[in-house]
């Protein structure tokens, strides 16, 4: 069992480490199409600034290759985030070729060309975000490698958004403003700092071949030729002096101190890769170790276990059985009698008994239930568990099936007591119980909630029906023929009191059931009355 366990947990292992590989190789995919979506200003950029066919080439297959990393990652990401970052991206084009189309570009136009491709970049990263917080829930190992790269794609995001600071100025031989000045000293600070972090993870640079030198290079391009290339031309735009570099040859030469930022990027995803690749080769070569052992051992010892299941398991496992069938009071079919050995058998006697007992208290169980939620005389229901009931049934009230209360108290049963005694009075009250019960539906309830007072609560949808079943029980309450000990009929009518429960608790439902019942007694006995909104009010006499 320790052998097969073992081997289960290498497998296990095995799942994991391909999962954790699978999980790297996605989202190197996710961030690749992320820095696509990045790569695609700076040939827009370039566009705006003139468009020739040449550079409108370059454009079309800048477009195309990030159109097919969006549609590569359709069904593999969360298709909402893919389709809003599809939707913004289209606009941002949009806006880039109506600026390109302009014979004097106006510097609002691009600005806000380039802010909707700011803004179809800054929709991609609810992907991004939801896959490495997938990748660093399933395994902790990987949130500081995850981490790491999420820093390095950022910070090649913001050096080329440093350099878009620039465009406008560029495209239209304006002054530099301070808002373009603000936006470099922000993306500049934020870099920094960025930089730092990745010093916090200097171990994670060292984890491929060449990581170190890679991040030297990234360093060196960026810091030393990236950034004093954009401070040049916010110098030179500052002064309103003429500027030495046009759009193309800056973008040029700009998009080139970025390169390196993206070749340490895909590197260091690269090496994590083969990382996870060789940890899920490992776990896979020690799974059919594990495996081969594991076979040769379970072949010496399958008799031995076969042996065990037949004398001890199976019986035991029948005892389970039979407990769990006794726990949920189902009827035990095993047979109390085993093949195991000799000890088994108190437990089995045991479960007999056991058996036994809890039958007996389910019956007793049950007799104590109907005794406590039924009239002893009459066998309908008691005032307190219609109440019970009745609290279930006005919840599940709809306009479809509405709650109603019929109340109805027997006419003079003092007089019949007192006339022909209480043995009497006790066969009307069990005579009109039985009317009652002819006359209900399947689901509707009938209790006798007082001396000489019965209750019906019906669901129907109209007030009319509710109103026609309490003169049907009206009707076969007066047509009782109820004999005394000398063969005389004892004359038994009831008045009706019907109300509606639309709103109301049920101690305000029995209230206005009681009002309407009342008012039945007061017309003269023997009739229907419908309670109204605020009252009883007077309805088919009968």
């Amino acid at each position: 069992m320790t052998g097969l366990l073992l081997a289960h947990a290498f497998f296990q292992t095995f799942l994991s480490a391909r999962h954790d590989a699978a999980g790297v190789e996605r989202f190197r995919q996710v961030l690749e199409t992320a820095n696509d979506i990045s790569a695609e200003r700076a040939p827009s950029n370039i566009v705006m600034g003139g468009e020739t066919a040449l550079l409108r080439s370059r454009l079309q297959a800048a477009r195309a290759r990030t159109d097919r990393a969006l549609a590569r990652e359709a069904g593999i990401v969360p298709a909402k985030p893919l389709q809003e970052t599809a939707t913004l991206l289209g606009r941002a084009r949009a806006l880039v070729d109506q600026a390109a189309a302009q014979p004097v570009p106006r510097r609002e136009a691009i600005q806000q060309a380039i802010e909707a491709q700011f803004a179809a970049y800054d929709g991609y990263r609810a992907v991004i975000t939801a896959e490495a917080a997938l990748l660093m829930r399933t395994d902790s190992g990987l949130a500081a490698p995850v981490q790491f790269a999420l820093i390095l794609c950022t910070l090649r995001d913001d050096g080329g958004r440093l350099g878009s600071v620039v465009v406008p100025a560029l495209i239209t031989h304006e002054a530099v403003s301070e808002r373009d000045i603000s936006a470099r000293d922000r993306l500049a600070g934020r870099m920094a700092i960025q930089w730092e972090l990745l010093d916090l993870g200097a171990n994670l640079t060292d984890r491929g071949p060449g990581l170190f030198a890679l991040r030297a290079n990234a360093e060196a391009a960026f810091f030393g030729d990236g950034q004093p290339l954009v401070a040049r031309v916010i110098e030179e735009g500052t002064h309103a002096e003429r500027y030495t570099e046009s759009i193309e040859t800056f973008n040029d030469r700009y998009v080139r101190t970025l390169a390196p930022l993206e070749i340490w990027r895909n590197s260091f995803l690269d090496g994590l890769l083969s990382h996870y690749r060789q940890r899920e080769r490992h776990a896979f070569e020690l799974l059919w170790v594990v495996s081969a052992v594991m076979l040769a051992v379970v072949g010496l010892i399958a008799g031995m276990v076969l042996l065990v299941h037949m004398r001890v398991l199976r019986p035991l496992l029948q005892a389970s059985e039979a407990v769990v069938g006794l726990v949920h009071d189902r009827p035990v079919t095993l047979p109390f009698r085993h093949h195991g050995g000799r000890e088994l058998q108190p437990l089995f006697e045991a479960l007999a008994i056991l058996r036994d007992k809890l039958q007996e208290r389910a019956v007793q169980t049950r007799h104590l239930k109907h005794l406590a939620e039924t009239d002893e005389l009459t066998q309908l229901l008691n005032r307190r568990a219609l109440e019970t009931l009745a609290e279930s049934v006005m919840e599940a009230e709809t306009p479809e099936k509405q709650v109603f209360l019929i109340l109805l108290d027997i006419d003079h049963f003092k007089a019949i007591n007192d006339r022909y005694g209480h043995g009497e009075g006790d066969r009307v009250l069990v005579a009109v119980a039985g009317a009652l019960r002819a006359q209900i539906r399947p689901g509707d309830l009938v209790a006798r909630v007082g001396g000489e007072e019965f209750a019906v609560l019906v669901r129907t949808r109209h007030l009319i029906d509710a109103l026609s079943l309490a003169h049907r029980l009206h009707q076969a309450v007066g047509d009782l023929d109820v004999r005394n000990a000398d063969a005389g009929r004892i004359a038994v009518t009831a008045s009706f009191g019907l109300a509606a429960g639309k709103g109301l608790t049920w101690r305000q439902f029995m209230a206005k059931a009681d009002v309407a019942l009342y008012a039945a007694k007061r017309a003269g006995r023997n009739t229907v009355r419908v309670a109204g909104a605020d009252g009883a009010g007077p309805e088919h006499a009968a």
